[in-house]
């Protein structure tokens, strides 16, 4: 029941909600025909929302309320400024002047097929696991019931192969690249480090009589942190033929001052991020007369050169800073199909192998 009181010269609305007593101004000064304009239109129209319950729904907002709460939440992730951007130039130009609730399946399709046509549709999902996130603080809220963005289909995804280089290759790649351009190269394929590990190398990390080095940081889009995972801070042995490249590089830093092992040459400061190191990548690549390939594989080239040399997984996992023998075995095994069919055909199961050592080498291996 709507009730009508006066307070001052104003006219006022009293009713009950879910037995709470409330009270509402009208705006109205007390005149007959206001009395009559409330008791015809606006008291009807109040008393349907009550019963229905609209009247005391919670207010919704707009997708960057719910966006801003979201993003907050990954302040704590070292990732925080991959999500920062996301958030900022992908999701909030297209989505955040928009009340959540009038966000529609189709909107978030159209978004989707928007994206599809300059990113991958990995990427893609990416993208709608955050807006899915962001939607979830909304239902969390009570202010909306569904989740548009759950479910969202997608091309399937056909990730990048990565196939190795060979020796071949390898060798013609040192051999035509020049500068610290080859020290880098010859760095990252005797190492097998990751390219965010190698950009972040301080020369205090080398130890050249231990014949070393110690990785315990990257470099990501501008940020230094800690590498990838904790099992990637580890130390690396150098092997001998990465030495004079080691060497040759020491006395370029030496010349410009750099205490770090690589520098952009065109600032002579350090890398801030690995795209900058790819405008040298396809042109090189071009000039060898080697089909493209990503930047990254030079460290695959490194696991499965080592596998195929013989060297214990366990050994490999803890070079290149894997997790487990199982990632690395996971990770590499598909690149070396046909390894199988290198075991010597004198070789005997059922006998005793033990003393044999090509044998063991190719039980390690397989």
């Amino acid at each position: 029941m709507v009730s009508i009181f006066k307070r001052g010269n104003k006219l006022y609305l009293q009713f009950t909600v879910n037995g709470k007593r409330r009270q509402k101004s009208t705006g109205l000064t007390d005149t007959p025909a206001n009395r009559k304009l409330l008791k015809k239109e606006v008291i009807p129209a109040l008393e349907a929302k009550i019963v229905t319950g609209e009247f005391d729904k919670p207010k919704v907002k707009k997708f960057e309320y719910y966006g801003d709460i979201w993003l907050k939440s990954k302040d704590p992730l070292k990732s925080y400024r991959e999500w920062h951007n996301i958030y900022l130039h992908q999701l909030k130009p297209f989505f955040g002047r928009k009340q959540i609730d009038a966000i529609s399946r189709g909107d978030i399709k159209e978004f989707a097929d928007f994206k599809l046509s300059t990113v991958s549709p990995k990427r893609v999902r990416t993208l709608l696991n955050c807006i899915q996130g962001i939607f979830d603080i909304a239902i969390d809220y009570e202010h909306i019931s569904v989740n548009p963005a759950t479910n969202i289909k997608l091309p399937r995804h056909k990730p990048i192969e990565m196939m190795p280089f060979t020796k071949e290759e390898v060798e013609k790649l040192l051999d035509t690249a020049e500068g610290w351009v080859k020290n880098y190269l010859a760095m990252a394929f005797y190492t097998g480090a990751r390219h965010g590990e190698l950009i972040a190398l301080q020369w205090s990390d080398i130890d050249r009589s231990a014949m070393t080095i110690s990785i315990s940081k990257r470099i990501k889009k501008g940020v230094i942190d800690t590498p990838k995972t904790k099992s990637s801070i580890r130390k690396v042995p150098i092997f001998s033929p990465l030495v004079d490249y080691i060497e040759n590089q020491f006395e370029l830093c030496q010349k410009k001052g750099s205490m770090n092992v690589f520098f952009n040459p065109h600032t002579n400061k350090p890398f801030i991020d690995t795209k900058k190191l790819t405008q040298f990548w396809k042109p090189l690549l071009e000039k060898c007369g080697i089909e493209y390939r990503r930047f990254y594989n030079t460290r695959h080239t490194f696991v499965t050169q080592m596998i195929r040399s013989g060297v214990p997984i366990l050994d490999i996992s803890q070079t290149v800073g894997h997790k487990s023998i199982d990632e690395t075995i996971k990770t590499y095994a598909k690149y070396l199909p046909q390894e199988h069919l290198k075991i010597a055909r004198n070789f005997d199961p059922f006998a005793d192998n033990s003393a044999d050592s090509s044998v063991q080498n190719t039980i390690t291996t397989g």
